[in-house]
């Protein structure tokens, strides 16, 4: 896009969608004095550095740097390029974008759409063939038997895909969707010989939806009970299974109003909990729980129930669940199911208070859990079997920070096996000392989060030289006064020596020849080069008097103007040091009297300029 009726309706999508709804919908804010606060969605840490600013609608994150403005944040959060990001928005805010004023795509972004094209029209062909067909029938009366209904059906777009190898290829063929292409994405499949054919075949179909609810994927569970009982997908330009949690998009809201979420294993859970009105339930893909799920449930909750299924793989899957939703940074506890029952199992059998009441009430603290899963790996037949499990199990209890806890659980296995407490608590106190003895040769700085205190921006241990905060404070006061800015053209004699701060005041010089108005939110859209554009988010952000004087301008623009003085002052003086030495250490006479002549022409030099620095 580009003219000035394109910048028009950029400014209207803009002024019409909110920063802090968009953000919210992947980050968990929380107010921090005049902005907001959360954890980075664009890179770890478990302190937030992460900054919005609902009045002047940017981001800036002080942990990596990133900022912007909507259009930023959406680009990089979705990897979308900004036609794509502006017509999303767009949709948001019900504004039309003119046909003609799209630019023309690459061949990548086509292919995407046409993968996001084809998977929500194939989602849909399912959805009808199970509720509408003849072919449906033997899928709908087995949901029915589960005890889905027609309404959970339906939120879910749950479909079947009929026993057939070519009932999607020749749909998406018929349409003219590249075929081949359609491999790429995952919908269909190709063998040795080429032949091209549907990846899903006698499946119900369940559909798999990114952040913001576009279908990415399936997951496919036999109907017969034939291997593999579940299928997803394979990996796609649009599907990771990594970093997919099902259900996200349409638990987000409920998560947060409950700040809580119940950490499934498989889609079949969430969605009978959902049915018995749990709706704060997500669930990982066929896969076991990654560090990348962790951070993306971390960034939207704290509290965290796991939930996964009864038997011993559930139980270490669970364990594995745990470490990393802690290391994230999430408070967890862990809900108890019977040996062998899952989820659904449960909720249909019980019914959905028994599941509230017996096992979402009952979720145990994790160092609970640790013990027990812990003993379930241990037959304690005799002493030394009861020695190896207490040791163990006081590790487990050293991880607490809290002696309260410690304290309690102490007690507890020295009452089961009538352990003498002093004892035990002398060798927990061992283990102890013992484990935070590592932790402390183990430990390795952030060295990302150094600069930054509870989101709000400090000065590192090294100042910036004079002449560069001089810039930068310039450059702050500029953003916010087109005043400032021309007195800055026109007594700046001498460039900033930052290249960076250099480039934002050229921008902000055109920015406000081109008419804008004083405002950084808006001047950082305006600016076309990613890594000023998060500079200047950065410098938004700061938290600095607004009533400057004209005095402090003054001696920020005397800064500028005088560094060069002062750089060639620096030269001259090693110059003279030099030619002294020189002097000092000459054989010949003539030549020592040349190098001292020659040493006084520097010093009068050097005179010249520090009576200038004076008067000016």
């Amino acid at each position: 896009m580009a003219g000035l009726h394109s910048d028009e309706i950029v400014n209207r999508v803009r002024a019409a969608v909110d920063l802090v709804d968009v953000v919210s919908e992947y980050v968990q804010l929380r107010k921090s004095g005049r902005s907001l606060l959360g954890l980075c969605p664009f890179h770890s840490e478990k302190t937030p550095s992460f900054n919005v600013n609902p009045e002047r609608q940017f981001f800036h994150c002080f942990g990596c740097g990133a900022g912007g403005d909507v259009f930023s944040f959406l680009m990089k959060i979705e990897q979308l390029t900004f036609p794509e990001a502006l017509q999303k928005l767009a949709d948001r805010a019900g504004i039309a974008i003119p046909e003609p004023q799209k630019e023309q795509e690459s061949p990548k972004q086509t292919a995407r759409q046409l993968m996001y094209e084809a998977h929500r029209l194939v989602a849909k062909l399912y959805h009808y063939v199970l509720t509408s067909t003849p072919y449906g029938t033997e899928a709908r009366r087995y949901l029915e038997k589960r005890g889905l209904s027609a309404a959970t059906i339906q939120e879910f777009q749950i479909g079947f895909a009929p026993d057939s190898w070519d009932f999607v290829t020749q749909f998406l063929k018929k349409r003219q969707f590249p075929l081949e292409l359609m491999v790429e994405a995952g919908l269909l499949a190709q063998n040795e010989k080429g032949r091209i054919f549907d990846r899903f075949r006698r499946r119900i179909m369940f559909p798999i939806q990114n952040t913001q609810g576009e279908v990415i994927g399936f997951g496919g569970r036999s109907l017969d009970g034939s291997h593999p009982k579940y299928m997803n997908s394979p990996e796609s330009p649009l599907f990771n299974k990594s970093a997919t949690i099902f259900n996200l998009h349409r638990a987000r809201s409920f998560i947060r109003k409950r700040k809580q979420a119940i950490l499934f294993e498989g889609y079949v859970d969430v969605i009978s909990a959902w049915q018995a009105g749990f709706q704060q339930g997500i669930a990982t893909l066929g896969t076991a729980i990654t560090e990348q799920h962790a951070r993306m449930i971390r960034k939207n909750v704290e509290q965290v129930i796991v939930c996964y299924d009864g038997d011993t793989a559930g139980q270490e899957a669970t364990a594995k669940a745990i470490e990393l939703l802690e290391e994230a940074g999430c408070h967890v506890r862990v809900a108890p199911l019977p040996p062998g029952m899952d989820p659904d199992d449960y909720i249909r059998k019980n019914g959905a208070d028994a599941f509230s009441q017996q096992v979402l009430l009952q979720a145990m603290p994790i160092t609970a859990f640790r013990l027990q899963h812990l003993r379930s790996r241990h037959v304690l037949q005799d002493k030394t079997d009861q020695a190896r499990y207490v040791q163990e199990a006081l590790a487990v209890i050293a991880r607490l920070k809290s002696p309260v806890e410690r304290d309690m659980y102490e007690r507890q296995i020295a009452e089961e096996f009538s352990l003498s407490l002093d004892a035990l608590k002398l060798e927990a106190k061992r283990v102890y000392k013992e484990q935070k003895s590592k932790q402390q040769r183990d430990k390795v700085a952030a060295g990302w989060n150094n600069s930054i205190n509870n989101g709000k921006f400090t000065l590192t241990k090294t100042l910036a030289p004079a002449h560069e905060n001089a810039e930068r404070m310039l450059v702050y006061y500029m953003m916010r006064s087109r005043e400032i800015a021309e007195r800055v053209r026109q007594e700046c004699n001498a460039s900033f020596q930052n290249d960076e701060y250099g480039a934002l005041a050229a921008y902000l010089f055109a920015y406000y020849a081109e008419g804008y108005t004083e405002d950084p939110g808006q001047f950082i859209h305006y600016v076309p080069d990613e890594k000023c554009k998060q500079l200047a988010s950065g410098l938004a952000m700061m938290e600095c008097k607004e009533d400057v004087s004209d005095q402090e301008i003054g001696d920020y623009i005397r800064q500028v103007n005088n560094y060069p003085v002062r750089a060639e002052l620096e030269r001259l003086r090693e110059d003279q040091r030099k030619l002294n030495l020189q002097a000092a250490s000459a054989e010949d006479e003539d030549t020592r009297k040349q190098l001292e002549i020659q040493a006084a022409v520097v010093g009068m030099k050097i005179l010249e300029l520090e009576n200038a620095l004076k008067e000016g």
